[in-house]
This record gives C-alpha cells, sequence and structure tokens, in this order.
C-alpha cells in the first residue's frame, strides 16, 4: 500500500504544473482538457490525503466521461485509446494482490506501459525504481496528450506540408 501512495504522490508532484493550467491552447478539445485535469487532480487529492479509498468510484467515473465524450465526437479515436490506459494503469497499481497471482499481469502492463512511454525495461523487482518508471511514464504520457490537444488545430497543415515534402512537390 505505501508503495501505491507513493506512485501517487510522484505522479502528483511531476503533473500537478498540468493541473494549474488556466485556459487550454485549443478551446476545441475542451473535453479531452477536462479529462485530463480530472485525472490529475484525482491523483493530488489523493496524494495529499495519503489513501486511495475514492479511487475506484474516480476511475469508473473517469471511464464514463471517456466513454461518452468519444460518443459524442468530442475527442478522437487517438485520445480516447491514449487517456483510456490511465484508468487501467492505475486500477492494475492500485489492485490489492497479497497471493500474487495477479502480479505477472500487472507486471507485464506496466513493462508495455513504461516502455512504451519512456524506453526503459520496467523494474519487476519493485522499490522506489519502479515507482519512479511508472510514475514517469504517467507524467510523459500526461504532457504527450497535453502537447496533442494543444497542436491538433495545427496538425492538419503540419501533415500537408510533410506529404508535399515526401511526394516531391514542396514550394
Amino acid at each position: 500500500m505505501v508503495k501505491r501512495i507513493l506512485v501517487f504522490w510522484f505522479l502528483a508532484l511531476f503533473s500537478f504544473n498540468l493541473a494549474a493550467m488556466e485556459s487550454p491552447a485549443n478551446s476545441k478539445e475542451k473535453a479531452g482538457y477536462t479529462l485530463l485535469d480530472q485525472f490529475i487532480t484525482a491523483f493530488a487529492e489523493m496524494a495529499t490525503k495519503g489513501t486511495t479509498e475514492t479511487l475506484e468510484p474516480t476511475l469508473v467515473r473517469m471511464a464514463s466521461e471517456l466513454k461518452k465524450a468519444r460518443e459524442a465526437g468530442e475527442i478522437d479515436a487517438v485520445f480516447y485509446g491514449r487517456f483510456a490506459r490511465f484508468p487501467v494503469i492505475t486500477k492494475l497499481l492500485s489492485v490489492p494482490d497479497p497471493s500474487g497471482v495477479i502480479g505477472p499481469v500487472v507486471d507485464r502492463e506496466l513493462y508495455f506501459f513504461v516502455h512504451d512511454m519512456i524506453g526503459e525495461d520496467f523494474k519487476k523487482e519493485g522499490g522506489h525504481a519502479a515507482i519512479n518508471q511508472v510514475a514517469n511514464a504517467i507524467a510523459e504520457e500526461i504532457l504527450n496528450l497535453q502537447i496533442y490537444l494543444d497542436t491538433k488545430d495545427k496538425r492538419e497543415a503540419m501533415r500537408k506540408k510533410l506529404d508535399e515534402r515526401i511526394s516531391g512537390k514542396e514550394n
């Protein structure tokens, strides 16, 4: 349990600045910004309270709001797929497993997530190094999603320019 609390504390520490943002760069992506803020705020709250007792309802609410936003067309498939990993990873980190039955599943998912986000192999032996890896991976993905939302309106022009450059039609 202490390890899980530390994960939440490190996550809050690394991502607290994002929660303080007043106005998003791309107001059309309000639902995405709101979801990111909810995730960050929930972890900051857990870190300050030192408990995970409100985690389950928070994750369920976030997953529900994510699904509704996708169905309403307020977020795209890219944001949906990437953000959907947060509740899954968080739930895996918080599930008590004294018998070690789901340990291999948790280790596998954390390995993939950490490797995808920060390019390191997850330290299955645990400890502070593993906690830091997971916290850094979550913070990195939060930043990536923030950048994605901030630049989404510019991506079409950037993609067109790249396509022209590749095809040799660059001016």
